[in-house]
Formats: structure tokens, C-alpha cells, sequence
């Protein structure tokens, strides 16, 4: 009924509230009450029948339009999202993690909500629907690489998306069904990072954890081409990360230059100005009457909040590149990196067949320049210490060079 999703809308913000508050800390309460039972037990599933019968009888009688996705699913995902950050990612193999065992069976009893947010079409998603998508793919890269099996295709689910991200450039516009205006752009934008963060992240442990073993690159006359099985391979890591690369150079010129005409705003002409208020600013927002004094401290006020958004940015591009650099030297540093796959029905490869020279020098070709182009970053434009970053790039360059000199 209306009533019962009203009250689930409220008990799932009052319980967000204090998970959002509290952080860690609040999510560990939540637990320790019982909140993931309490979610299960709310029976979502037969909830939703019931509002698409309550929204058809209301457009007929009083034109109001419930969104069960807005009231109830979004605020869901977020509240067992958020207590995925009990995960401990150290004691992998743990099979008395008790938040670990809950969320599986979380995930286990709502398969059909997973199955349907997994095979959302993400290029034509709007904002709400890639909030879910990212929900849905950020519990799963916590708790499913400790999921032995894969009979419910998660795994399957989650490598056709990075098929799809990862083999993205900087001429291929993300969402651009979707996005309406420069503002929406950088939120598509941040949305789509923080969804490959969470597909780099559920890949790394997959490859540190369960020495899962990527091709170098698509073999076309095995198994898994033929049956239309997707699977990453290191040559898809090598463009998404010149993609992060070129993004990562993007972000940090535009932060140091609004933070520059941030810094000499006072300084800056009439003209200057407006050329800011046109690029920035919501016209709504800014009146041709506004006196100069006015003008600059709104231009002012929106730099910081797009020099804010952009160090946003940073802070994600920075550890999503360092799982892509960690997964490919992994592969760099044993043997048994392979360009096909002799297990059929597998999308999982841990052949030990040798893998191609040439593929190996063309994958090492396409990699050198993106890892000077990183280790030529300046810390003062990023606004990060890259001293670590640095030397794992360096390592990895070190090691490319030798492979495609070989």
C-alpha cells in the first residue's frame, strides 16, 4: 500500500541518516541491530506488485505518480551499500565474516532486482537509474569475489560492463544520450569514474586474491568468443587507462586554472568576468543590472564549487588508475600471461599456455605512452603527494620497456 512504502521511505532515511553521520562507525550499529535482516524481511519484491497497483489506481483517480524506485529501491541499495564498508578486504578468505554471509544473501533474495539494474542499458540511463546501477555494482565488488560460484551470471554481468568501460576513450562522449548540459556532463562524468572504480576494484581483487589471469587480448576462435562470453583483457585495461590518463591531466589543468582565477579575482576585468559568469554560471543566477563587485563573487562562488567537483574528480581517477597499474604489472610479473584460452565454458582463465610476443609488444606500445604521460602529472596542479603513484608507475614503465624489447 501507499501507507507501507511512505513508512519504509522514512525508516530507510532515519537509518541512511545515521550510517551517513556516523560513517563506520554507525554502519557497525546498524548491523549490530539487525538492519540487513530488517531490509530482507520487508519483502521488496511482492512491496513493488502492490505500488505499480497503487500508481496505476492513483493516475487514474488522482493523476499522482508514485516512484517506488525513488521511495524505496534507490534508499535500499544505498543503506546495504553502506554497509558494505564493514567489508574487510584483509581477511579475504574468511568465511566467518558474518556482514560478508548477510550481504550475499542479500544480494541471493533479491537476484531479480540485480539481474534487472545489471542489464540497464548505462549508456541511455538517467541519473537515478545510474545511482542504482552504481549501488548494485559497488556491493557486489565488496562481497562477491568471496562467492565461490557464479550461478546467479553476476560475474558475467559485471565483465560486460567492463567490456563496455573500458574500451571508452577521450572522443567517446559517457552518457551522451543523456547528459543536457556541462553541469550534468561532470556529474555523468564522476558517476561513470566512481562506477569503473568499483569494476577496477572487484577485477583487482579477483586477480590479487583469486589469481585470476586476464588475456592480453580478445581471442577470436575460442569458446568464449563464439558463445558471446565477455571477459576483460589487459588491452582493455591499457585504453581505459589512457582514457583515465587523458581525464587525470584534463581534471588537474582546469583545478589550477580556476584555482589561479579564483586567487586573482579581484584582479580580473569586467569582461573576464563575464566570460566566467557565461561558462559557469546558471543565467537565473546573475542579472545584467549586478554591479562588478557582485558579478565577481558569484563567478567566484561557482569556480570553487567546479574546482571542488574537479578535485572530486581527482580523488577518484587517482586510485582507479593505481588498480588498473597494480593489475597489469601483476600480470607483467608472472609467467603465465596468456593471449587465449584453452578451458572452454570459462570465463575465468588460468591456462598456462604462453602468451603472444606480439601481442605482448603491442600491449607494452600502447602502454608506455600513457605511463609517461602519468609520471609527467604535477603534484601542485593535481593537489595530491604522487610520490607512491609514482614509483608504481615507474616500476610498471620499467617493466613494459623490457617485455616489448624482448
Amino acid at each position: 500500500s501507499l501507507q507501507r512504502a511512505c513508512t519504509l521511505e522514512a525508516e530507510f532515511a532515519f537509518l541512511l541518516r545515521i550510517s551517513h553521520k556516523y560513517g563506520k562507525s554507525g554502519a557497525q550499529v546498524l548491523f549490530s541491530m539487525g538492519a540487513l535482516e530488517h531490509i530482507a524481511s520487508c519483502k521488496i519484491a511482492n512491496l513493488q506488485g502492490s505500488l505499480r497497483r497503487v500508481e496505476t489506481k492513483f493516475r487514474r483517480d488522482v493523476a499522482v505518480d508514485i516512484d517506488k524506485h525513488r521511495m524505496i529501491i534507490s534508499p535500499m541499495l544505498r543503506l546495504v551499500f553502506s554497509l558494505t564498508s564493514l567489508v574487510d578486504k584483509t581477511e579475504f578468505f574468511e568465511v566467518k565474516n558474518k556482514i560478508v554471509r548477510e550481504v550475499i544473501d542479500f544480494v541471493r533474495g533479491h537476484q531479480l532486482l540485480f539481474d534487472q539494474i545489471l542489464h540497464v542499458d548505462i549508456f541511455k540511463a538517467d541519473e537515478l537509474t545510474l545511482e542504482q546501477i552504481n549501488l548494485v555494482v559497488g556491493i557486489l565488488s565488496k562481497v562477491w569475489p568471496y562467492e565461490e560460484s557464479d550461478e546467479y551470471g553476476y560475474v558475467q554481468g559485471l565483465f560486460g560492463m567492463m567490456g563496455a568501460f573500458f574500451l571508452l576513450d577521450s572522443e567517446t562522449s559517457i552518457f551522451s544520450q543523456s547528459v543536457r548540459s556541462v553541469e550534468n556532463q561532470r556529474k555523468s562524468e564522476l558517476n561513470s569514474f566512481r562506477l569503473c572504480f568499483s569494476l577496477s576494484s572487484y577485477l583487482y581483487y579477483l586477480v590479487t586474491k583469486k589469481r585470476l589471469r586476464l588475456q592480453v587480448s580478445d581471442g577470436r576462435s575460442d569458446y568464449n568468443a563464439t558463445a558471446g562470453l565477455q571477459q576483460p583483457t589487459l588491452t582493455s585495461l591499457g585504453s581505459l587507462l589512457n582514457f583515465v590518463t587523458t581525464s587525470l591531466e584534463r581534471a588537474a589543468e582546469e583545478k589550477s586554472l580556476l584555482l589561479n582565477k579564483i586567487r586573482d579575482i579581484n584582479e580580473l576585468s569586467r569582461q573576464e568576468v563575464d566570460e566566467i559568469i557565461t561558462m559557469y554560471v546558471h543565467q537565473d543566477n546573475v542579472s545584467s543590472s549586478d554591479d562588478l563587485q557582485k558579478r565577481r563573487y558569484i563567478a567566484m562562488v561557482e569556480m570553487c564549487r567546479v574546482a571542488g567537483n574537479r578535485d572530486k574528480l581527482i580523488t577518484l581517477l587517482l586510485p582507479l588508475a593505481e588498480h588498473v597499474l597494480n593489475i597489469i604489472l601483476v600480470h607483467f610479473q608472472d609467467s603465465s600471461i596468456i593471449s587465449d584460452t584453452t578451458r572452454t565454458g570459462r570465463t575465468i582463465t588460468y591456462g598456462s599456455k604462453s602468451d603472444s610476443g606480439e601481442d605482448i609488444s603491442l600491449l607494452c606500445g600502447k602502454l608506455i605512452p600513457s605511463l609517461e604521460r602519468l609520471e609527467a602529472l604535477s603534484e601542485d596542479k593535481v593537489g595530491h603527494k604522487l610520490k607512491v603513484f609514482r614509483r608504481l608507475v615507474a616500476s610498471l614503465k620499467e617493466m613494459a620497456i623490457q617485455k616489448s624489447a624482448s
